[in-house]
């Protein structure tokens, strides 16, 4: 309960959303894995979705866009390289996520843009767990 209190106070602290947000999740998976996020509540009517990643930049990055739940998904740069697919099934948004690495942690969430702001539906957060790697250091000659 914790960590939804602290999101949704950076959410709300940046003002740039209305938070409404009726599920939150945390998702484990090991680099190399794929993995698919859902946002559910949405139906055949909504115009506009949006998936967001929320990681070690100052502000959430938009990944894709869907405007409507049978239309193909539009992907904003740096998420167009065929690693994010979004799809829909009218009630469920899905974001598919492969392969996963490390970069890809963050919180993931889907939402509707309204008019000043955006109501968030749906919130995942997506840690990658990596195995570390020893290496010893030779000395130098």
């Amino acid at each position: 309960m914790m960590n939804f209190t602290l999101i949704t106070a950076l959410l709300c602290t940046f003002s740039w959303i209305s938070v409404s947000v009726s599920e939150f999740h945390t998702v484990e998976v090991q680099p190399g894995e794929e993995v698919t996020l859902l946002c559910t509540n949405f139906t055949s009517s909504v115009a506009h979705i949006l998936w967001f990643r929320l990681s070690n930049e100052p502000n959430a990055s938009q990944i894709s866009s869907m405007f409507t739940s049978d239309g193909n998904a539009s992907y904003s740069d740096g998420f167009q390289n065929g690693k994010f697919n979004m799809t829909s099934n009218s009630t469920t948004l899905f974001l598919n996520i492969k392969p996963v690495d490390l970069s890809d942690s963050g919180l993931y969430f889907c939402g509707l843009p309204t008019t000043g702001n955006s109501v968030i539906s749906s919130a995942t957060y997506l840690k990658v767990q990596g195995k570390i790697v020893a290496k010893q250091l030779l000395p130098f000659s």
